[in-house]
């Protein structure tokens, strides 16, 4: 009789066990997709930092928009400014000169900061709200690594492949 029930009661335990570890493999799936995806970003943003010639990084289409060294920096520092906020430590928006850094300095920049953020989705807690900010970041990215890939076919310089 006693075998009986222990039949019955078991594959409960079996799904809720096997419940629990999927529930857990699921969020951990999400946070490795959002960190495949900004180590895909961080790739391809340094790759089109290195297609443009470190000599043409003052290069900019019109007089109203930024240099492609700005563009870089604005993309760095926007990491760090969005880190900032996802960790709870706002900074102030302050830039400061966009077109004060070298190439080999803006490509050590922006590596630093999309490490950083990566280290901070993967230790965050899962909330629809901080992944809406990751998505964010990397709409943000995007649109001005987009911008950049311009800049580099107005020089003539073919934009490394999207990956």
């Amino acid at each position: 009789m006693k075998n009986q029930k222990l039949f019955k009661i078991l594959p409960l335990f079996i799904i809720s066990g096997l419940s629990i570890q999927l529930n857990g493999q699921a969020q951990e799936s999400q946070y490795e997709y959002l960190k495949s995806t900004l180590t895909s970003a961080k790739d391809f943003t340094i790759e089109v930092f290195n297609a443009m010639p470190a000599d043409d990084y003052s290069f900019k289409p019109t007089e109203d928009v930024r240099t492609f060294a700005a563009q870089a920096y604005h993309i760095a520092y926007s990491l760090e400014w969005f880190s900032n906020r996802l960790k709870g430590t706002p900074i102030a928006w302050a830039p400061g000169d966009e077109d004060a850094m070298s190439k080999d300095e803006l490509v050590k920049y922006v590596t630093e900061q999309f490490d950083s953020m990566t280290e901070i989705v993967m230790n965050a807690e899962e909330s629809g709200p901080f992944t809406s900010g990751v998505i964010g970041v990397l709409r943000h990215n995007s649109h001005h690594r987009g911008q950049m890939v311009t800049y580099l076919r107005a020089n003539g310089i073919a934009p490394p492949s999207y990956k």
